[in-house]
């Protein structure tokens, strides 16, 4: 199931989906339970945050989640992510085992621009994919390419018609679901901001989502 993230409880399992994907953690150093659980606390007010439009710049967020039955997970996932990453929906436990945001927005923090559309109202036609990740048991499963078509009709509904997602130049995978998405390339992040941001280098892909209006 794909939708998108009305509870704090749902949420906040997305959350923990991020927490756990997005780090590398030494389980055998102090305190590493509390040092997650801070990063999710942190993760959670910014996330609801940007939701509730109280975050300059973004006009409208959603949390678009991918959830399976704790019953299909209990006998191959690990403790961590069917325990902190569950929630119930309708009385059922469910967990978060996919998650993206997607964001109306001129531009993401520290990334490349997207230059379409130009002028006037670009914010109102315009969304980045960001924050997305699936469980690492359950990749190359079909689960990420389900997060970028729900991505794709909620955008189509909020009248965007310019998606964009940034991508690691040496994510390999990441980079053939978006192209296999439909997803092009528009351009490269240079290598000084890059090296500044102490990061890999990005590139910056599109999808144009139908457009009734010809803008």
């Amino acid at each position: 199931m794909v939708k998108e993230a009305v509870s704090d409880e749902e949420i906040m399992a997305a959350v923990w989906l991020r927490v756990r994907e997005f780090n590398n953690f030494r389980e055998d150093s102090f305190r590493m339970e509390d040092h997650k659980k801070y990063l999710a606390e942190i993760e959670f007010k910014a996330l609801k945050e940007r939701m509730a439009g109280e975050t300059k710049g973004f006009r409208k967020v959603s949390c678009l989640n991918a959830s399976l039955p704790l019953t299909e997970l209990t006998l191959f996932a690990d403790h961590d992510l069917c325990s902190k990453c569950k929630y119930f929906d309708d009385g059922e436990e469910r967990v978060v085992v996919g998650t993206l945001d997607l964001n109306q927005c001129m531009r993401l923090p520290n990334e490349i621009i997207g230059q379409r559309p130009q002028g006037i109202g670009s914010d109102f036609l315009r969304a980045y994919l960001s924050s997305v990740c699936v469980a690492k048991e359950l990749q190359r499963k079909g689960l990420g390419h389900a997060l970028i078509s729900k991505s794709k009709t909620v955008a189509e509904k909020w009248g965007i018609i310019h998606l964009y997602v940034h991508v690691a130049l040496d994510n390999e995978p990441a980079k053939r679901l978006y192209l296999k998405s439909g997803f092009v390339h528009e351009s490269d992040e240079p290598f000084a901001d890059a090296k500044f941001l102490g990061r890999p280098r990005r590139i910056l892909l599109w999808f144009g989502l139908p457009n009734p209006h010809n803008l």
